[in-house]
């Protein structure tokens, strides 16, 4: 059997009966029916919106936050209802406010417009309050407090765009950044990890125009940097492929179906990838790209 459909049976089989967030996106996207499922999402809603405080917020963490704002809207929420927009207010309430990522200034070099001019990225933590490394739910992390700042702010973005907020002002200027930002995007495993390039990427599959005219090249550049097995040098092959499953590309489909068999190789006897608490939606992310590798068997 094709390792793509054979992955695919296994992961249909793992999805089956669990009651969590990523499990109800796997059954639709896979379109397996549960009579129970509409109360399921109902439920495991509830129990996010209990988390949520009365400024909006989940914790006052703007990764959390933003984690909310994605799942509300994996479990059908509609990005104007209100636990939704209140959660994004309060992000965007933090556009460049002090804690913000701040494009780094080269030392003994003539003042840059393009950097002067960028901003709009959300504030995470204090500057005195030196972050370390970086974790995100879906498992991507980085090493470094500039580092950690960028990627809670595209993480951030990600939700909000997603969540409609296309047309504000500052939100728009946060994208063009991220695409303007030196370094982030014509080199790989140089002053940015790949990681955080493919965070970014993730989000700009949100953007909206002019900005999604970038997609692309943008895309390209990761599809070219992507080994003949499917992988990619310092970069986890789930972080490289759920930066492209959103990306409406021919490349970036195609990168995508290059890495599905690698996943497949990955993926152990119950359907998972990997164990520990971000395996179900490193899975998700897996079943979203063998969807996608089944259009090219």
């Amino acid at each position: 059997m094709n390792p793509v459909h054979r992955s695919l049976e296994r992961v249909a089989d793992y999805f089956a009966d669990r009651p969590t967030r990523p499990a109800y996106v796997a059954r639709r996207l896979l379109q397996i029916v549960r009579s129970d499922d509409d109360k399921l999402a109902q439920q495991l809603v509830k129990e996010r919106r209990a988390k949520q405080r009365s400024d909006g917020s989940v914790g006052g963490d703007l990764v959390n936050t933003a984690w909310y704002v994605w799942e509300l809207l994996d479990l059908g929420v509609e990005q104007n209802a209100q636990p939704v927009s209140r959660a994004v207010k309060w992000m965007m309430a933090r556009q460049d406010k002090e804690g913000a990522f701040a494009p780094p200034v080269p030392k003994r070099a003539p003042a840059d417009p393009r950097i002067e001019a960028m901003g709009g990225f959300f504030a995470y933590r204090t500057t005195s309050r030196k972050i370390a490394r970086l974790s995100l739910p879906n498992g991507t992390a980085v090493s470094g407090d500039s580092a950690s700042r960028l990627l809670a702010s595209v993480f951030a973005l990600r939700s909000v765009l997603r969540a409609g907020r296309h047309e504000d002002t500052l939100v728009r200027r946060h994208v063009g950044s991220v695409l303007a930002l030196p370094k982030l995007w014509d080199a790989w495993g140089g002053a940015w990890a790949p990681s955080l390039m493919a965070s970014a990427l993730s989000a700009m599959a949100f953007s909206p125009l002019p900005f999604r005219n970038q997609l692309p090249i943008l895309a390209e550049h990761l599809a070219l940097n992507q080994k003949p097995d499917g992988t990619w040098r310092n970069l986890d092959v789930v972080q490289g492929v759920e930066a492209l499953v959103d990306v409406p590309l021919p490349q970036a489909r195609e990168a995508v179906a290059l890495a599905a068999p690698r996943l497949a190789k990955m993926q152990g006897p119950a359907g998972a990838l990997g164990s520990g608490p971000t395996s179900e939606e490193r899975t998700l992310i897996a079943l979203r790209a063998w969807l996608i590798a089944r259009e090219y068997a």
